[in-house]
């Protein structure tokens, strides 16, 4: 039988999945189909009820939760493609553990207890506003660190971290 041998470690998760079922909040949220996330596994504030992605200027003070990957899922590309345009429901992280892509600093070399910073003005084409990252910007408004969430130990390479939040 044919297989992956992994002879270091085995990768670390999926962005935006849960990573310890057992120890978690999750709460149903309704999506808004006008503002989407780019991905799962970033953090979200409220407009309106609805739970979206932050933007450019908002303050660390906004952010509820965290969109966690559902399965299954109809992504929100193919939903419009065959023209549903309504809002979705989502899921909210509001307690747990969960894997998140860093978009700053180095995964690699983070250790149990660091904090973890969300970019909130400063965007950029790899770090965009409502990533997490690592290490905070030289300007420190642009990316505060989340209250009451802590890295759980090194990453991957590519970016991804198992954070605790609100634990």
């Amino acid at each position: 039988m044919a297989g992956t041998a992994y002879l270091t470690r085995m990768p670390l998760g999926i962005a935006g999945g849960v990573t310890r079922p057992r120890d978690l909040t999750i709460q149903p949220e309704t999506l808004d189909h006008t503002k989407q996330f780019a991905s799962y596994g970033l953090p979200g504030k409220y407009v309106n009820g609805k739970f979206v992605p932050l933007e450019s200027g908002d303050t660390i003070s906004k952010v509820k939760g965290i969109l966690v990957r559902p399965f299954p899922i109809t992504s929100a590309a193919d939903l419009a493609y065959i023209g549903v345009n309504v809002n979705q429901v989502g899921d909210n992280l509001k307690r747990g553990y969960i894997c998140v892509i860093a978009t700053a600093g180095n995964p690699a070399t983070a250790k149990k207890g660091d904090p973890v910073y969300v970019r909130v003005a400063g965007g950029t084409t790899l770090s965009p506003v409502g990533s997490f990252v690592l290490s905070p910007d030289s300007t420190a408004s642009n990316t505060p660190q989340l209250p009451n969430a802590e890295v759980m130990g090194p990453g991957s390479a590519d970016g991804r971290i198992e954070i605790a939040y609100n634990i």
